[in-house]
């Protein structure tokens, strides 16, 4: 008999500059959906105040919520490569927030969620998001922006990762 997975809080992310997605999940043998939300921060500020935006109130979720694992999306090639330069630096910002806050940091790119999400890397937006509502249930019927769904189905892909992990080691 297998003993009983530990219980592990993870903090997943869906990095922006403009809106940065976020949820908080307990994972055991299955991802449970705990909260969720974004972090906006204001257009006609400059950007270094955006910055310190998302740094204020990201570390208030990990100071609330204690998690000891974070999934955090990574970049893809955009054409636009002053909105890729900011995420990235967005990046760069939360990753520094969860390393003082001593969480193992894990990176997924989008074809891996949609894949882990949907069963399909080329999965459109809709399509991830009907499958994140089919798999989580939402605190109090939530409604989320796309920014927070998205932060949730890189939890997901976290913990369908790290189950596929266990079983390939348990077969080795």
């Amino acid at each position: 008999m297998l003993p009983k997975p530990k219980t592990r809080t993870i903090i997943s992310i869906d990095p922006g500059y403009d809106r940065l997605g976020w949820a908080i999940g307990t994972l055991d043998s299955e991802y449970h959906l705990t909260t969720a939300g974004c972090i906006q921060t204001n257009k006609k500020d400059a950007i270094f105040l955006r910055y310190q935006h998302i740094v204020k109130e990201l570390s208030k979720i990990v100071a609330l919520h204690h998690p000891t694992e974070a999934a955090i999306e990574t970049l893809f090639f955009s054409k636009n490569t002053s909105t890729a330069l900011r995420v990235s630096e967005s990046r760069g910002v939360v990753i520094t927030v969860l390393l003082e806050a001593n969480c193992r940091i894990f990176e997924y790119n989008p074809v891996e969620i949609k894949q882990a999400v949907t069963g399909s890397g080329s999965a459109n937006k809709q399509a991830v998001e009907k499958m994140v509502s089919m798999q989580v249930k939402l605190p109090n019927n939530t409604i989320l922006i796309d920014d927070a769904i998205d932060a949730v189905a890189v939890g997901i892909t976290h913990a369908t990762k790290g189950r596929m992990a266990r079983l390939t080691q348990r077969l080795a």
